[in-house]
């Protein structure tokens, strides 16, 4: 991370290319590990789940849905924290990056706690109001999300603490907490899914039970660190204590990001629901054919995460064009590791779907979703780039009204037209897919060359 003197500065040149450069892997390798290992908490769940059956695949992909829109909430909370941190720290106020950290956990917390207990007591009743479930798929599907809402408090926890960490520049916590859950969670899926070390065989519910029991590990560790072993910011839970000022800056760069990410997942429930409709193999297809992506995505990730931080803590300092030249750093490196990643999805996308199921009609199928979205996949990390920047920056609602855009003008009106219109069936949603992700592309790289975001710098200041 810069220090804060040469940021301080307002001089973009002050920091050579080399420094910039060891500056920004410093910070993206550890995050685009924790992402890697984030992500194989589930791979590890729907490897497992891929041996048992085509419907423990589509329950516990429906289930993961309903926790991703409750994860959207606390998620966007996550963002403002990241960014009203940063430019703390870019501002050298510790004590305020700390009041900034203490009112985002306790929003967080509060949300997450009101709809997990809602969706425990309803949770058949949701899944057949979003997905029109029936049978199996619904009985197995509502016993999954009624355990593993549970594990979603201790993802609050995880997700706010590690937004705080990366605002002050320390991606390296997060990234060895996710490295305990992974290996908690790889071990007890292990056991609880097909029954070892005296356990009977729960499946579904193993999986649920494994990830709630590693994710409640990594909370703890999580709240240790940052009670006991943060030096970058003043951080203490000494009772509830509201402070409106932190809280309403919080949310004011937050829920646009949560209007996103609502958006988005009920867009996606939508969508889910017209894949159930053709049938269990092109919903197991669709599902862990997204968990096969992520091989991809996520080894970039890190750089999306990298772009917020840098750009809050430049227009923390006053150097818009510090945050540029980050940006510009980021997208280059991005892509060139995208290159690699994504040509495994186009050239050898058989082969990494067989690591998920060994259903040879899932695999068969599965093998064109991951051919269009490895083509899609250098545009798709741009996006991320540019968005993060701009919520760095503090311009989010223009994130939040590019991904409806792509998602409510694209993705669902031509998944509807080709699929059913059309007849591709889900060649048709995946299509939409596709075309959706360079729309965004598109828009966001416009947004932010056009520069618009740089006026936050002249409304902080004012």
């Amino acid at each position: 991370m810069a220090t804060r003197q040469e940021i301080r500065k307002g001089d973009p040149d002050s920091i050579s290319k080399k420094e910039m450069r060891r500056r920004i892997f410093a910070m993206v390798w550890p995050a685009t590990i924790e992402s890697l290992l984030q992500m194989t908490v589930g791979m590890v769940s729907s490897a497992m789940l891929g041996r048992v059956g085509a419907i423990a695949i589509g329950a516990v992909g429906l289930g993961r849905r309903i926790t991703m829109l409750v994860w959207g909430f606390f998620a966007a909370i996550g963002t403002g924290t990241t960014v009203m941190v940063a430019r703390s720290i870019g501002a050298e106020d510790r004590a305020a990056a700390g009041r900034y950290a203490e009112q985002a956990f306790y929003l967080a917390l509060g949300m997450v706690f009101t709809f997990a207990t809602v969706t425990f007591f309803f949770a058949e009743d949701i899944l057949v109001l979003l997905y029109k479930t029936s049978g199996e798929l619904l009985e197995v599907g509502t016993t999954y999300l009624r355990i593993v809402i549970w594990g979603v408090p201790f993802m609050a926890v995880m997700q706010i603490t590690g937004a705080i960490m990366r605002g002050a520049g320390n991606t390296k916590v997060p990234m060895q907490i996710a490295t305990v859950i992974n290996l908690v969670n790889v071990a007890l899926s292990y056991v609880l899914i097909f029954g070892h070390l005296g356990f009977p065989p729960l499946g579904v519910v193993g999986a649920a039970w494994a990830s709630n029991i590693a994710q409640a590990v990594g909370a703890i560790l999580a709240l240790y660190i940052m009670l006991r072993r943060q030096e970058d910011l003043v951080f203490r839970l000494r009772g509830f204590r509201f402070v409106a000022k932190e809280a309403r800056a919080v949310l004011g760069i937050g829920l646009p990001t949560a209007a996103e990410n609502i958006l988005m997942q009920l867009g996606q429930i939508m969508l889910t629901s017209l894949v159930v409709s053709f049938g269990t193999i092109p919903l197991a297809a669709h599902q862990q054919g997204i968990t096969a992506e992520s091989l991809s995505y996520m080894p970039a990730v890190g750089f999306g995460i990298a772009a917020t931080a840098f750009v809050g803590q430049s227009m923390g300092a006053g150097s818009t064009k510090l945050a540029e030249r980050y940006v510009r750093e980021l997208a280059k490196w991005s892509m060139a590791l995208t290159a690699v990643t994504a040509s495994f999805l186009i050239f050898t996308p058989r082969l990494v779907f067989s690591l998920l199921t060994d259903v040879q009609e899932v695999i068969d199928l599965g093998a064109y979703y991951l051919i269009m979205m490895g083509i899609a996949q250098i545009p798709q990390q741009l996006t991320s780039i540019f968005n993060g920047a701009l919520r760095g920056a503090g311009d989010t609602k223009a994130p939040m009204v590019i991904g409806a855009i792509g998602l409510w003008g694209v993705r669902l009106p031509f998944s509807y037209y080709l699929s059913l219109n059309l007849g591709w069936g889900i060649l048709g949603v995946w299509a939409a897919m596709t075309l959706d992700l360079f729309v965004r592309f598109t828009l966001s790289a416009t947004r932010f060359l056009r520069g618009r975001w740089k006026q936050q710098l002249t409304r902080m200041t004012a």
